[in-house]
């Protein structure tokens, strides 16, 4: 099973995620210090807005897959309808850098911007796994994320054991103005796959010889820069609503 072939993205919902690289010795202050700037954020938007924590459990498993690269800390996720607009998601956030810059490395973190798409609705789960993942070199973008989301998508609707999975296709010049807005890096990736699980003993049973697991990575193969892309697993935490 795939994503049909004459289906196309869902641009209806915007998402922001600030992703937070804390500094040395700070990462158990940091969930703390996101809280407050998730409620004020969620206060903000009202009714109109979603508010998710994403903290990086601990020892997290998953960022051994691709070693060249930091994995984040804490992830914010905003969401909202994409009527409402960049501005009105990001400005919930205004000055973020500058208040969590003795608890984060604002070079090292950064936004991302885009459109979700579920592929696999569900309600929020207590764990999700987030893997960032960018393109490989002479692959366009639109090449990258046709592949990812009609072709790609087989691998997430295989995978026993989740509640549900979906896609984050982002957007890079939108992440660009929102990282400068709000004085983090510019994190460039093309898209992130989210696997919403109840627990990691059940998805690991689930996916039992591995078979699965080398399929999926010989076909990212294909499009996916993996040496240069990010996964981790983090607990959920719903703010708002």
């Amino acid at each position: 099973m795939t994503v049909p072939s004459d289906a196309r993205p869902d641009s209806s919902v915007l998402r922001v995620q600030v992703l937070l690289a804390a500094r040395g010795g700070c990462r158990g202050e940091l969930p703390a210090a996101l809280a407050g700037v998730a409620v004020e954020a969620a206060l903000t938007l009202g009714a109109e807005g979603r508010v998710i924590v994403l903290t990086e459990i601990d020892e997290d498993p998953f960022p051994r897959a691709n070693p060249l690269c930091r994995p984040f800390d804490a992830v914010l996720e905003l969401q909202t309808d994409a009527r409402i607009g960049l501005d009105a998601l990001v400005g919930s956030v205004d000055g973020i850098g500058c208040g969590l810059a003795d608890v984060v490395h604002v070079d090292l973190s950064g936004v991302i911007v885009g459109a979700p798409q579920s592929i696999t609705p569900c309600e929020p789960t207590p764990l999700r796994y987030l893997y960032f993942m960018r393109r490989r070199a002479h692959t366009t973008r639109d090449e990258y994320l046709d592949y990812y989301f009609h072709h790609h998508s087989r691998f997430g609707f295989a995978t026993p054991n989740i509640a549900g999975y979906s896609q984050f296709h982002v957007d890079p010049d939108a992440s660009a103005v929102a990282a400068a807005r709000l004085g983090l890096g510019s994190t460039v990736v093309d898209s992130v796959s989210e696997l919403h699980l109840d627990s990691l003993e059940s998805f690991f049973a689930g996916i039992g010889d591995g078979r699965l697991g080398e399929e999926a990575a010989a076909d990212e193969a294909l499009f996916v820069d993996r040496d240069n892309s990010v996964s981790i697993c983090t607990t959920s935490r719903v703010v708002a609503p």
